[in-house]
């Protein structure tokens, strides 16, 4: 289960004293909402709403449902929030730790780790709080632990997101693999596209260990295969997230005019959701490069049928970037081979 501090969101709610409150779940979550939402309404005696669309992280905040409903308050359950986006004073932030022991998966990590002597330990949200429990258990096996900072979208130390693995980057070159606590295997295909290192996944909520080298190998050879699509496309279309934490048009204007002077014919296209059915109905376009998340076009690769990439796989496309810094650096890589694109869309 998970602590959805109820004591705290109920005596937030009664010292702000909102007409209204909206509460937001990601999917997996999504099965405690109603229970959670008549507990807070019962204790506080305002009315609470659940967000029914999806979530995709703190990224995804429900700001124009808050408007539209006319609340004063949005609880959004299951993400740290974001420090280097702007304050939201109608947020409140719930974690949501997980209580899922660690003590079974860690054993069988160490076991695919016993030549390994440096380790990079890191977490998703949820099990931010096992990282001291699994650092105590790797030094005594004889490992020398280290968990980065945290930095630009990252709130935590050892703190993984799906669009910023700056926590594990700023010590890959101390560390021989890393470690991953997280269910499922989104963080640590991250980490080892971003590091290039060794990851080995501790899986609470299996209670299993893991290598994710096959999974890495299996994506970037599907990867592989769509940026030689995406490169072959004349007209593409740029998409624009227009969530929150998502939307960045000066960086779709910049990656327009690289994409332009490579020769290709570029739309640019707001969208919250990219959905496929909305996609495939431009039917005019022969590809899109999203720059909204850049998980998006990794993770739901088998939904489309014509090439969608992320900002890396442009660059990469387009001879910006090479295969070799594929999910490394993006950011320096970005700002070397784009300033004169800065002038040409001022």
């Amino acid at each position: 289960m998970y602590d959805l501090e109820e004591p705290r969101i109920i005596e937030e709610i009664k010292r702000r004293a909102p007409h209204r409150v909206l509460l937001q779940l990601p999917e997996g979550l999504k099965p405690l909402a109603a229970m959670l939402a008549r507990r807070l309404q019962e204790a506080s005696g305002v009315e609470v709403l659940v967000s029914g669309d999806p979530c995709y992280g703190a990224c995804d905040l429900a700001l124009q449902q808050m408007k539209q409903l006319h609340a004063d308050l949005l609880i959004h359950v299951g993400h740290a929030e974001i420090p280097s986006e702007n304050a939201y004073n109608d947020v409140i932030y719930v974690e949501a730790k997980s209580d899922e022991k660690i003590e079974k998966p860690l054993a069988e990590a160490l076991k695919f780790l016993k030549d390994e002597k440096n380790i990079g330990l890191a977490a998703s949200v949820q099990h931010l709080h096992l990282l001291k429990i699994a650092k105590e258990t790797l030094e005594r096996a004889g490992k020398v632990v280290w968990i980065g900072r945290a930095s630009g979208r990252l709130r935590h130390e050892g703190q993984l997101l799906g669009c910023d693995y700056g926590s594990v980057a700023s010590v890959a070159s101390n560390v021989d693999a890393f470690l991953v606590i997280a269910g499922g295997d989104f963080h640590a295909l991250g980490v080892s596209l971003s590091t290039g290192k060794k990851t080995i996944v501790a899986d609470p909520y299996q209670q299993r260990a893991r290598d994710a080298a096959q999974l890495v190998d299996k994506i970037l050879r599907q990867r592989y295969a769509t940026v030689l699509r995406f490169k072959e496309t004349r007209r593409v279309g740029v998409i624009v997230g227009l969530k929150s934490g998502q939307m960045n048009l000066a960086l779709a204007r910049r990656l327009k005019t690289l994409l332009e002077e490579s020769g290709k014919v570029c739309t640019l296209i707001g969208s919250s959701e990219l959905i496929p059915e909305s996609i495939e109905s431009f039917t005019d376009l022969e590809g899109f490069v999203e720059v909204a998340c850049p998980r998006v076009a990794i993770d739901d690769r088998s939904r489309y049928h014509k090439p969608v990439v992320n900002l890396d796989e442009a660059l990469i496309a387009i001879g910006k970037k090479s295969w070799e810094e594929y999910g490394k650096h993006t950011e320096e890589i970005w700002n070397r081979t784009s300033a004169a694109a800065d002038a040409a869309a001022s």
